[in-house]
């Protein structure tokens, strides 16, 4: 076992350990009264919050050495709806309005892109933004998901390729996962994508083109 396989059979267990640590704390939540919830709470979304980076270790992992995640038919509706589910734990504030039909479908791993449409959201989140607007729709024989938001944008420099501009926010890690991810869906003949670009009106667009 070389250094890399036994950083990630680490992380591997970790994410295990966290798992547990998670199930056995919700199971304390749900056995004290409700008035001590609120000093519980802290601790589980940020144990949350390491389990979901550990597993994307484990992703990037997979897809850098292996790159073993099959596509099938999946509903945009529906792998958006469980990305929320993980980013609302987080992010009670947060208006996310969903315009995508229930019988829109594509071709794609719905676990790879659950976990890259929570990063583009939580990146959204992070920056500052309130309100996050999604779209998707079919095109010719792919899909286009496109996320809105009202927050800052994205800085030119990002924007010009120079990922170490944003990495202080976190922004450049989270994307680059979420890259990764889209591109690992391209075909021979028809690559996918990831457009960034900045909103005339303000605020930040994530275009993920799927074939």
């Amino acid at each position: 076992m070389d250094a890399r396989e036994l950083a990630a059979a680490i992380i591997h267990d970790l994410k295990n350990q966290l798992q547990s640590v998670l199930l056995e704390g919700e199971q304390v939540l749900n056995s004290i009264p409700q008035e001590h919830h609120e000093a519980l709470q802290p601790l589980l979304s940020r144990t949350r919050r390491v389990h979901q980076d550990s597993m994307q270790l484990v992703t990037l992992y997979r897809l850098k050495e292996r790159g073993n995640f099959s596509s099938e038919d999946a509903w945009p509706a529906d792998t958006v709806r469980h990305a929320l589910e993980c980013l609302e734990v987080h992010y009670t504030d947060l208006a996310i309005y969903v315009d995508i039909d229930p019988a829109c479908q594509g071709y794609y791993n719905a676990f790879l892109m659950q976990m890259a449409l929570t990063n583009v959201m939580t990146n959204s989140a992070q920056a500052g933004a309130s309100e996050i607007r999604i779209r998707a729709h079919e095109e010719g024989t792919g899909l286009v998901i496109q996320i809105k938001d009202n927050g800052p944008g994205f800085s030119e420099g990002y924007l010009r390729g120079d990922v170490d501009s944003e990495k202080a926010g976190g922004t450049g890690l989270g994307l680059y996962f979420t890259d990764l991810i889209i591109k690992h869906h391209s075909s021979t003949s028809h690559p996918a994508e990831m457009r960034l670009e900045n909103l005339a009106s303000g605020g930040a667009c994530v275009t993920l083109m799927l074939p």
